[in-house]
């Protein structure tokens, strides 16, 4: 990143320090607007230290006092990476300690779907009116049901799901590319033969009503443009109150909650097939497009069939070392 993007007395620390981020696949579009933010509050401020000193990383950590557990935590730990990397070029520098760490905030377990309730809402999204006053679409039932399929049977992202173009989406391999995402990681999904067809079917419907352009999106709106995620989550919205999975005010599963089925539901067939569970997550947090594996982990809720599984299978393996009854030896 060009130093011309920070303005304060660090700018060029600052410049040097997002493209360490860069290089390390690890700078996301928040982090960087965090880390400009930070250049400004520097610039308003001052340095009289000539560094960052405790006194201002305090300021800077209490000025998102009121904002939620896991933002502040974000902010706190890029400071001190930044603190850490600017040490070794302005001596002086403060590093935040283990003391102004903000609490994390238990994380929200995830909602994992049953068979039936994945199919409650396809069924739902077939149903949805294809023109209607605020989303006019002639395919909007269609591409919604779609998107929730490729959900549920890849483990994508809705954002890279909506970011698919034309020419990411390869009908006769049955492979996306699916581009610059988390981290600007890049990766191909391979899908199954029934997703496949179900993309091929998707794709007449949609070349049909808008411009076949190789770089235009695959999942369009009635605009010919990409869906927003916004746009998605509120119909996945209204999908989940008609499934009967939340009251319409109330809390309940959310549309990234068919990443984490996605992975539980990988997981429990390996089981069931006797495979080695562990060594074959490293394939599955690539599949995820996960840097590493403790990402991939957060989406192991345990669940019954799991326990059931896992229940099975310790069995078979004590069975196996423990003498059989009447057995002496």
């Amino acid at each position: 990143m060009a130093s011309g993007c920070f303005c304060g007395p660090l700018a060029g620390e600052f410049a040097a320090f997002a493209a360490t981020l860069e290089a390390s696949a690890t700078a996301n579009k928040t982090t960087l607007t965090q880390l400009r933010a930070l250049d400004r509050y520097t610039a308003r401020q001052g340095l009289p230290s000539g560094t960052i000193d405790e006194n201002l990383a305090k300021a800077w950590l209490a000025d998102c006092a009121t904002r939620a557990p896991n933002t502040r935590r974000a902010r706190y730990y890029l400071l001190r990476r930044f603190c850490r990397f600017l040490a070794a070029r302005c001596p002086g520098t403060f590093v935040p300690g283990e003391s102004l760490r903000p609490r994390r905030r238990p994380p929200k377990l995830p909602h994992i779907y049953t068979r039936d309730e994945v199919r409650a809402l396809l069924a739902g999204a077939l149903a949805l009116r294809d023109w209607t006053s605020r989303h006019p679409c002639p395919i909007r039932s269609a591409t919604l049901h779609t998107v929730i399929l490729l959900l549920a049977t890849s483990g994508l992202r809705i954002s890279e799901a909506l970011h698919l173009t034309l020419q990411d989406v390869d009908l006769a391999e049955g492979v996306l590319s699916v581009r610059q995402s988390k981290f600007r990681k890049s990766r191909l999904v391979p899908v199954s033969a029934g997703m496949l067809e179900t993309l091929r079917t998707y794709h007449d419907l949609r070349i049909a009503v808008a411009p076949a352009d190789p770089a235009g999106a695959f999942f369009v709106s009635g605009r010919g443009t990409a869906y927003s995620t916004s746009t998605v989550q509120a119909i996945f919205h209204d999908l989940t109150v008609q499934a009967g999975l939340r009251e319409p005010d109330g809390s309940g599963p959310r549309l990234h909650d068919l990443r984490a089925t996605f992975a539980v539901t990988r997981l429990l067939l390996w089981y069931r097939d006797g495979e080695d569970v562990m060594a074959r997550l490293p394939l599955l947090s690539t599949y995820l497009g996960h840097a590493c594996i403790s990402d991939t982990e957060v989406y192991l809720r345990v669940t019954t069939a799991l326990l059931q599984e896992a229940d099975t299978r310790f069995h078979a393996f004590a069975e196996a070392l423990l003498p059989a009854a009447g057995d002496q030896s």
